[in-house]
């Protein structure tokens, strides 16, 4: 103890500095989620190994509870590929425009007003910016930064992210966006008072922004506000999604995406 009082006196401010300097890093990454992807991007075979091998040990210890997850996404990915099948053989759907690329999240935040995740596949996994990405269930967000093994994306509870969205019962046009409060739900923007909405409506992705093809679910309206001083509803959505729990995703990958930002930026 005598020593080790000796060693703290003798090097006191240079301890001091490195203090400092830890603590300053923290709270500039965690304020700024710019200055934090730039960090993970400039960083990403140290961090991204790190979280992977994070992972890593944690999936060991739960193998029987994700394997039950497993069971029950692929039994959803069955149903949902038979009814894409129904849809496809009657004309509905074309397949042609759009594929999707398995991956593992390996870091999640949750408790922040602009969350990220990221996930274990990059450039050389053909992972490129501005791909939507998706679960079994509904929407997860869109990739943001790419390294050449690992990506950062912008999740669906980022305040920052608005998506195009249409209520399916309806096909009213709308946007959705995370108020930072729930994580379970995002608000439901721009439906005028005129249209004719019921809680447990589904909305959908719309496909105008071509992140997303037409109709993944993204979840049900649960509270419709009307009592307020505006010309459009104030709604909740209940997410289809459980960002709680999230593990396997997958990204969409739109092939006319590309054409389409080339032909919307001629002037």
């Amino acid at each position: 103890m005598r020593n080790l009082l000796k060693f703290i006196s003798r090097y006191n401010y240079t301890i001091t500095f490195f203090l400092l300097l830890f603590f300053s890093l923290f709270f500039v990454s965690n304020e700024s989620f710019i200055l934090r992807s730039f960090y993970f991007n400039s960083s990403n075979y140290l961090s991204g190994n790190f979280y992977k091998l994070q992972n890593g040990i944690i999936s060991y210890f739960s193998l029987e509870k994700k394997n039950k997850t497993l069971i029950i996404e692929n039994l959803k990915l069955i149903n949902r590929i038979k009814k894409l099948e129904s849809e496809f053989r009657s004309g509905e759907i074309d397949t042609s425009t759009f594929g999707l690329l398995n991956a593992q999240v390996i870091n999640n935040s949750l408790n922040k007003s602009k969350n990220y995740i990221t996930i274990d596949k990059g450039f050389k996994d053909g992972v490129r910016e501005n791909l939507g990405v998706i679960s079994s269930n509904g929407v997860i967000g869109k990739v943001k930064y790419v390294s050449d093994n690992f990506s950062t994306i912008i999740s669906l509870l980022n305040t920052s992210f608005y998506l195009s969205t249409l209520v399916d019962e309806t096909k009213t046009l709308s946007s959705i966006n995370w108020d930072g409060k729930n994580p379970q739900k995002v608000k439901l923007l721009y439906v005028p008072k005129h249209v004719p909405l019921e809680i447990g409506y589904s909305v959908i992705t719309s496909s105008f922004d071509s992140i997303f093809p037409k109709g993944i679910e993204i979840g049900k309206i649960s509270n419709i506000n009307k009592e307020i001083n505006s010309n459009f509803y104030d709604v909740d959505i209940l997410l289809s999604e459980d960002f709680y729990s999230i593990y396997n995703v997958y990204l969409v990958k739109s092939f006319p995406f590309e054409e389409k930002i080339v032909l919307e930026n001629i002037d």
